[in-house]
C-alpha cells in the first residue's frame, strides 16, 4: 500500500511539475508561431506586448493570453489601427500543444478597439491577407496550424468604428459587451447571442441619425455554416426605450464571402410616441422616464436583397407620429400638435435609388406653430432637393418645455419662411432658371449663457434666399467680449449644406474687439526644460470655403500682441488664408503684411509672410513676441524703435521651438533711435578694455541685414557707432539655444586710443547671458607694431650710396662700408630707445602693455632687418666698383 501511494504521489508530482513547466517550455514556441503566421500571411504590422500560457484555469485545456496587442495597417492604411486590445485569451486543447495543429475552443477579448475603414475607391483596411496566402488551398498534406473548434466568443468593454468613405457613413459602438456561444465546429448549430452597447451612433453625410443611444440585443440564430446562412428564431432588440424584434435571415455569399444576402423585417407592434422620442439624444435625459406623452406612433422597416460591391439591397424605413405631445413633469408647458411622417426607402441596386422623404414635420411651441418638409432623391448622382420651413420658434420658451442645464439661459426668436427646390447640377452649371429658392431666415435678440462658457449674443442674423445666391444683409454677433459684424452674400450655399461642396462668398467684416486667444485652446508640452514650451492647436481652415473678405478690425489680440486699426483685403480658398497688403498698428508702431497661412495639409500647416514694420518698439516686441525672446534676447536690453522688412516661412510644429527650428527668413533692421545698455557681451568687452564707455551706448543709423535658417540667426557685417570716433563692426550668429558666435573689430574712441592701439579685433562666444570675450592678440600686436614702425621709419630714406662714389676706389669702398654700418647701428639704437618708450607710455593698462612690448620687439627686429639691408646694398655697390 505504501509503495502504491508513493508511486501515485510521484505521478501527481510529475504532472504538477509538468503543468508548471509546460507554459514556460511552449510559451516562446507558440508566440513565435503566431507572429510567424502573422508576418507571413498579413499585410499589416502585428505586435504583441506580452504573452502567457496557463494550464490550470481551463484544465484540461490550456489558456493562451495576449497583452497589449495591435494590428496596424500599411500603405494607404498606415495611420489605421485595425485592432488594439489590452488583453485577449484563447483556449487551446492541451494535447494539441504536443503537435503542430492547435485546436481553439474559446476566444475572449477585453478592452479592445476595432477600426474598420472602407475607402472611397472600395479598398478596405481589413483586407490584410496576402494574395499568395489567400490562394493557397489547405489540403490534408498541408494542414492549417490552427483548427477552430469554437464553443464561445466573449467580448468585454470594446469599441468598434466602421467608416465608409464612399457613402460618408460612420457607425460607432462604444463599450460593447457580449457573448456568442454554440458549436462553431459543426455544420449546423444554434447560436445564442447576448450583447449590450452603452453608446451607438449612426452618422450619414455628417448627419447624426443616432447619437450615443443605448442598445441591447438577445437572439437565437440557426446557423448553417455549410451555406453561411443565419436565421433568427428568437430576437429581442432595444434601442433606448424602443423595443422591437427581427424576423428573417441573412447569408454570406461568394467564394470569399465578400457579399451578403438579406431578408429581414423589423417588428415593433407596440411602439409608443415616447419610445420614438427616446431616440432623440437631447430628449433622453435623466428624468425622461417621467415625461408625459400622448398621440399615436408607428415604426416599420425591412431590408431585402443582395449587398455586394456597388449593389445594395432594397430597404424601407417608415416612422409616423400623429397628434402627439410631450411634457416634462417639472416644467409648466408642453410641446403640442407634433406630427411627423418619415419614409426612407430604396428599390435596391444603386444607392442613387434611395429616397428620403420627410413629408411632414410640425409642432406647436407655446402657441407658435412651426412646420417643414424635406424630400431628397438621386442623392449620389445629382441630388434633387425640395425643402421648406415656415414658422416661429421663441427660444425663450424652451426652458418651459425642456430642462436646460443649471446656469443655462436662452432667449431670442427664430423666424423662417423659405422654400428651396433644385438639383445640385443646376447650381453647379449656374442654370438659375431651373432653381427655385425664396424666403428668409432670421434670428434676432438671441442670448445664450452657460456655465464655463462666454455669453453668446446674436443681435441680428438674416439670410435672404434667391436662386443665384444667399444674401446676408446683416450679421451681428458678440461672444464674450468679442464682437463681429458682417454683410455680403454667399454663393453655392445649398450645395455646401447638402453635398459639402465649396461655399463661395464676398463679405465685409467689422469688429471693435476680437481676441483670437479665446478661440484657441492652449496646451503645454511635457518635454524637457530645453524644449518645453506652450503651444496652441492650429486653426484649420476648411478647404470648401472660398471667401473674399474686406476687413476693418479696430482691435485684435493674438497671443500677447495687441493689434489695432487692422484693415485690408483677405481671401480664404482651398484651406489657405491669404493677406493682401493688410495694414495695422502693433508693437508701438505700424506694420503691413502680405502672405499666406496654409492649412491645405492639416497635419503640417505653413506660414509664408512678407512683413514690413515701421517705428515699432524694441521693448514691446520682446514682451509680445515669443520667437524674438528665443532668437534675439538682446531686444530686452534695447530702448528705442526700429523698422524692419522680413520675409519668412516655416511649418508650424507642436511647440514654438519646433516651429522656429524650421524657420527660414531674411530681412534687414534699421534704427536711428536706440540705446543699448546692460548687455552682458558689451559689459564683458568694457571690462576687457578697462572702460565703462561700452556699458551704455547710443549708436546712430544702424542697418542690420540678417537671415534665419537651421535654428540660427546670422547677421551680415554691420557697424555700431560708439561715439567719440569709436566704431564696432560685427558679424556672426545667434542660436535658438541662445548661443552666440560673433567676430569683429573695435575702433577705439579717441579717449581710449593712442599711436600703439587703435583697432582691437574681438570674438564673442558663449551664450547671451554668459558671453566669452576674446581678443585676437596676434592681429592686435601686428597692427600695433606696424603702426609704431611706420612712425619710426616713415621718414627714413636710407643712405644715398651713389653720392659717396669718388675717383679712388679704395677710399670709396671704405666710405660706403662705414656709412652703411653707422646708419645701421643708429637705426637699431633708435629702435631700441623707441621700444622702451612704447612700454613706458603703456602704463598699467594690460592690453596696451602687451601690445607695446610686442610692438617694441617687432620694431627692433624690423630695424635690424633694415640695417642688414643697408649693409647688403653697400656690398652690392662695392662689387660694382671693384668690377669697373
Amino acid at each position: 500500500m505504501k509503495k502504491g501511494l508513493t508511486i501515485v504521489g510521484v505521478i501527481l508530482l510529475v504532472i504538477i511539475v509538468a503543468m508548471l513547466a509546460i507554459p514556460f517550455l511552449f510559451k516562446d514556441k507558440i508566440k513565435t508561431a503566431v507572429l510567424d503566421v502573422a508576418n507571413e500571411q498579413l499585410n499589416a504590422k502585428v505586435d504583441i506586448g506580452d504573452f502567457g500560457l496557463s494550464l490550470f484555469s481551463n484544465f484540461p485545456n490550456a489558456t493562451l493570453s495576449l497583452e497589449n496587442t495591435t494590428v496596424i495597417g500599411i500603405g494607404d492604411f498606415e495611420n489605421d489601427t485595425l485592432v488594439q486590445a489590452k488583453s485577449g485569451s484563447v483556449t487551446i486543447d492541451l494535447f494539441s500543444l504536443f503537435g503542430d495543429n492547435y485546436k481553439i475552443s474559446k476566444i475572449s477579448l477585453d478592452k479592445a478597439s476595432v477600426f474598420a475603414h472602407a475607402l472611397a475607391d472600395g479598398r478596405v483596411n481589413w483586407d490584410i491577407m496576402k494574395a499568395d496566402s489567400t490562394s493557397t488551398v489547405t489540403t490534408e498534406e498541408s494542414p492549417s496550424a490552427f483548427n477552430l473548434n469554437l464553443k464561445k466568443i466573449s467580448i468585454n468593454d470594446c469599441n468598434v468604428i466602421y467608416q465608409d468613405d464612399s457613402t460618408k457613413m460612420k457607425v460607432i459602438l462604444n463599450k460593447l459587451n457580449g457573448e456568442v456561444s454554440g458549436d462553431f465546429s459543426a455544420s449546423g448549430t444554434t447560436l445564442n447571442i447576448g450583447s449590450t452597447i452603452d453608446e451607438v451612433s449612426f452618422i450619414m453625410s455628417g448627419v447624426p441619425y443616432l447619437n450615443k443611444v443605448k442598445a441591447k440585443a438577445d437572439a437565437k440564430l440557426n446557423a448553417n455554416f455549410d451555406n453561411m446562412k443565419f436565421t433568427f428564431t428568437e430576437s429581442n432588440l432595444q434601442i433606448n426605450d424602443l423595443k422591437a424584434s427581427i424576423d428573417g435571415w441573412f447569408a454570406m455569399i461568394g467564394e470569399d464571402y465578400e457579399g451578403m444576402d438579406f431578408d429581414l423585417k423589423l417588428n415593433a407592434p407596440d411602439t409608443q410616441f415616447k419610445d420614438i422620442l427616446s431616440l432623440v439624444p437631447a430628449m433622453y435625459t435623466a428624468d425622461f422616464k417621467d415625461v408625459k406623452t400622448s398621440g399615436t406612433a408607428s415604426l416599420d422597416a425591412y431590408i431585402k436583397g443582395l449587398m455586394q460591391d456597388e449593389t445594395y439591397p432594397a430597404f424601407d424605413v417608415k416612422i409616423a407620429v400623429k397628434d402627439a405631445m410631450f411634457q416634462y413633469p417639472s416644467l409648466p408647458k408642453s410641446v403640442n400638435d407634433i406630427n411627423v411622417d418619415v419614409a426612407i426607402n430604396s428599390k435596391g441596386g444603386d444607392l442613387d435609388n434611395m429616397i428620403v422623404d420627410i413629408s411632414k414635420f410640425a409642432f406647436n411651441l407655446g402657441g407658435n406653430p412651426f412646420s417643414g418638409n424635406v424630400n431628397i432623391s438621386t442623392p449620389m448622382s445629382d441630388m434633387n432637393v425640395k425643402a421648406s420651413a415656415n414658422g416661429t420658434i421663441d427660444l425663450g420658451m424652451i426652458k418651459d418645455v425642456y430642462p436646460l442645464e443649471k446656469g443655462t439661459e436662452l432667449n431670442g426668436k427664430l423666424t423662417a419662411n423659405m422654400s428651396i427646390a433644385t438639383r445640385i447640377s443646376a447650381i453647379e452649371k449656374e442654370q438659375y432658371e431651373s432653381i427655385s429658392a425664396s424666403g428668409t431666415l432670421n434670428l434676432s435678440n438671441m442670448v445664450y449663457k452657460a456655465e464655463d462658457m462666454p455669453e453668446v449674443l446674436i443681435n441680428n442674423a438674416s439670410m435672404e434666399f434667391t436662386p443665384r445666391y444667399v444674401n446676408l444683409p446683416a450679421l451681428d454677433v458678440k461672444i464674450g467680449k468679442n464682437d463681429i459684424s458682417a454683410s455680403g452674400r454667399l454663393e453655392n450655399f445649398i450645395a455646401y449644406a447638402l453635398k459639402d461642396q465649396t461655399l463661395k462668398g464676398q463679405l465685409s467684416i467689422k469688429s471693435n474687439y476680437l481676441n483670437a486667444n479665446d478661440f484657441i485652446s492652449e496646451e503645454t508640452s511635457t518635454g524637457s526644460e530645453e524644449t518645453a514650451s506652450s503651444s496652441t492647436e492650429d486653426i484649420i481652415i476648411p478647404k470648401n470655403i472660398d471667401f473674399a473678405l474686406n476687413a476693418a478690425l479696430n482691435q485684435v489680440v493674438y497671443s500677447k500682441i495687441n493689434i489695432t486699426n487692422m484693415a485690408g483685403n483677405m481671401t480664404v480658398k482651398n484651406g489657405i488664408l491669404t493677406l493682401n497688403n493688410v495694414s495695422a498698428n502693433a508693437l508701438g508702431g505700424s506694420c503691413k503684411v502680405t502672405g499666406s497661412y496654409d492649412t491645405s495639409d492639416p497635419v503640417k500647416p505653413k506660414v509664408d509672410f512678407n512683413l514690413a514694420l515701421s517705428n515699432v518698439s524694441f521693448a514691446e516686441t520682446f514682451k509680445s513676441v515669443e520667437s524674438v525672446q528665443k532668437f534675439a534676447p538682446i531686444f530686452e536690453n534695447l530702448v528705442g524703435t526700429y523698422s524692419m522688412n522680413l520675409n519668412f516661412n516655416t511649418s508650424l510644429g507642436q511647440t514654438i521651438m519646433q516651429t522656429l527650428a524650421g524657420l527660414v527668413a531674411n530681412g534687414s533692421l534699421q534704427t536711428s533711435n536706440i540705446k543699448i545698455e546692460n548687455v552682458a557681451a558689451l559689459s564683458a568687452l568694457s571690462s576687457a578694455l578697462k572702460t565703462d564707455a561700452l556699458n551704455s551706448i547710443s549708436p546712430k543709423d544702424i542697418n542690420l541685414p540678417f537671415s534665419i535658417n537651421n535654428g540660427q540667426i546670422t547677421t551680415k557685417p554691420f557697424s555700431l557707432n560708439l561715439g567719440d570716433g569709436g566704431v564696432m563692426k560685427l558679424e556672426g550668429s545667434t542660436g535658438l539655444d541662445q548661443s552666440i558666435n560673433y567676430t569683429g573689430n573695435v575702433t577705439l574712441p579717441k579717449s581710449l586710443s593712442n599711436s600703439i592701439i587703435n583697432n582691437v579685433p574681438i570674438t564673442i562666444t558663449g551664450t547671451f547671458t554668459s558671453p566669452k570675450i576674446g581678443v585676437d592678440t596676434k592681429a592686435l600686436v601686428s597692427g600695433a607694431a606696424s603702426s609704431a614702425i611706420s612712425d619710426l621709419l616713415g621718414g627714413e630714406k636710407g643712405t644715398d650710396l651713389s653720392s659717396t662714389i669718388s675717383a679712388e676706389k679704395t677710399k670709396q669702398i671704405e666710405k660706403i662700408r662705414t656709412e652703411a654700418d653707422n646708419t645701421a647701428k643708429k637705426l637699431v639704437e633708435e629702435a631700441e630707445k623707441q621700444s622702451q618708450s612704447l612700454v613706458e607710455k603703456a602704463g598699467s593698462n594690460t592690453l596696451k602693455k602687451v601690445a607695446a612690448e610686442a610692438a617694441g620687439k617687432k620694431l627692433v627686429q624690423e630695424a635690424e632687418k633694415q640695417a642688414q639691408n643697408l649693409r647688403d646694398k653697400a656690398e652690392e655697390q662695392i662689387k660694382k666698383l671693384e668690377a669697373e
